[in-house]
């Protein structure tokens, strides 16, 4: 769906106040630094609505091919980091769990897949069948449908088991609601924390999955004491998430573990030591250099005092060649 000029000259960041951060234009601690990050990296209402718009196509394409005579009240859920608002800006990918009709309800994970892949990939020229999902381009956006089966409260969705016929049980409910509380407990920091984690992990290409990085970040908190300033706590979680990894995690309302495994740790480790000179630069009133410490780890929207002002980011993230 082509987005309004309109809307793609306005700001992707969060118009609403960083809780706890000084005011954009204050650059003059590293906490001001990180008050405009979160700004550029925090997707915004209206961002979030176009990316919810973005997927309608795809969805009213299913429907009208699986529930012909319009049985249907609730037939898909946008999840993931739309769906629980925990996107990085700007905004490059919609994950929806669409549910397949009792009917045609696959005895396994694969077949379910090539029934939504068969009917999105004649009315979207590019659909491809990806691991556990069918990815739907949309200009600059990608709709990742994930095909679903009703499961009590829950959902089956294609995942990685050699069990069940290759059937995952998921809750987004509970899992949005888990991490709500989450937020609601520590201030709105774990939140906040995710995101930069977010910006890291696709700075550095970290090869570890947001979902999983959502779920250290809630023990993260959960587990003692935390840093309430996000440098801090960004120091903090990579020194102990290489402790706490490889591990088995269990989702919240779910029954399939999830494996965090130890690949990543090269580059936490790296920006642990990057981070950690930041630190003493901040100490010795080095205040750029450890700006430009922090822009290494987390990429060019954190910014570095004195810079010509980063031009406004677009609401979604330009395909590359």
């Amino acid at each position: 769906m082509p987005v309004p000029p309109a809307l793609a000259a306005r700001p992707s960041s969060d118009p609403v106040k960083i809780s706890g951060f000084p005011p954009d234009e204050a650059q003059s601690t590293i906490g001001g630094c990180f008050g405009v990050f979160l700004r550029r990296a925090v997707p915004g209402h209206t961002a979030y609505g176009v990316a919810r718009g973005a997927c309608v196509p795809a969805v009213a394409a299913l429907r009208g091919e699986l529930y012909p005579k319009g049985d249907t009240t609730v037939d898909h859920f946008v999840v993931g980091g739309i769906g629980k608002r925990t996107a990085l800006a700007p905004i490059s990918r919609v994950d929806v769990i669409y549910l397949l009709p009792p009917k045609l309800a696959a005895t396994k994970a694969s077949d379910a897949l090539k029934v939504v892949w068969a009917v999105l990939k004649s009315r979207f020229p590019g659909t491809r069948l990806a691991e556990h999902t069918v990815v739907v381009p949309q200009d600059n956006i990608e709709i990742h449908v994930v095909p679903a089966r009703e499961h009590g409260q829950a959902f089956l969705i294609p995942g990685a088991t050699a069990h069940a016929g290759g059937w995952i049980l998921s809750n987004p409910v509970a899992e949005a609601a888990t991490l709500r509380l989450s937020d609601s407990l520590y201030g709105g920091r774990p939140r906040l924390l995710l995101t930069a984690l977010k910006a890291w992990r696709a700075n550095v290409e970290a090869s570890i999955s947001a979902f999983a990085l959502e779920q250290l970040v809630q023990e993260f908190y959960a587990g003692a004491p935390r840093p309430y300033d996000l440098e801090r706590a960004l120091i903090d979680f990579w020194a102990w998430s290489r402790k706490r990894t490889p591990c088995t995690v269990k989702p919240p309302g779910g029954a399939t573990p999830l494996e965090i495994g130890e690949s990543w740790h090269g580059k936490a480790k790296a920006a642990y030591w990057r981070v950690t000179l930041a630190d003493h630069h901040l100490k010795t009133g080095k205040l750029i250099d450890a700006a430009v410490e922090w822009r290494q780890v987390l990429g060019p929207a954190f910014p570095v005092p004195g810079e010509t002002p980063l031009r406004t980011l677009p609401l979604f993230k330009k395909k590359t060649a």
